[in-house]
């Protein structure tokens, strides 16, 4: 399981990481349940993403279904897209990130309900929950959004 003080070996954060319209500075992460960070982004010649879907919610147990942008799982899909990487679950788009830059990425769409988080989000927006984020900058590490404790 991926947590903030087990992040995989080859991971290399992005000093710029743009989500939905709101940015992350200097390295940090998009989400966190507790300890657990279920998706990561980090730097390599393509954007190396790891996934794990919510296997048990009441224990917050989760189970990887992408590592280093490899999927992991039948129904998990990654194809590079007009030079974005997309991750669909089942056909559905869940992620869209691009990197423009070697220290820079951009995620344009993001929906991680379909693997038990209330988080999604476009160019415009990042929605968790009922509230929703637009244009907000994030510096020193951390997480841009955290659920439980």
């Amino acid at each position: 399981m991926i947590t903030k003080n087990n992040l995989p070996k080859n991971y290399e954060p992005y000093e710029s990481l743009l989500i939905c319209s709101n940015t992350l500075q200097g390295g940090g992460h998009i989400v966190a349940v507790g300890e657990t960070l279920p998706l990561v982004i980090g730097k390599g010649t393509k954007p190396q993403i790891w996934l794990q879907a919510m296997n048990n919610p009441e224990q917050k147990e989760f189970v990887s279904i992408i590592e280093s942008s490899v999927s992991k799982h039948a129904a998990v899909e990654i194809i590079e897209e007009n030079g974005a990487i997309v991750v669909t679950i089942q056909g559905s788009k869940v992620l869209v990130v691009r990197s423009p830059s070697e220290n820079s990425a951009i995620v344009s769409q993001l929906d991680l309900r379909p693997i038990g988080l209330n988080l999604f989000g476009n160019e415009s927006s990042l929605t968790v929950g009922g509230s929703t984020f637009s244009h907000n900058t994030m510096t020193g590490g951390g997480a841009l959004i955290g659920f439980g404790d």
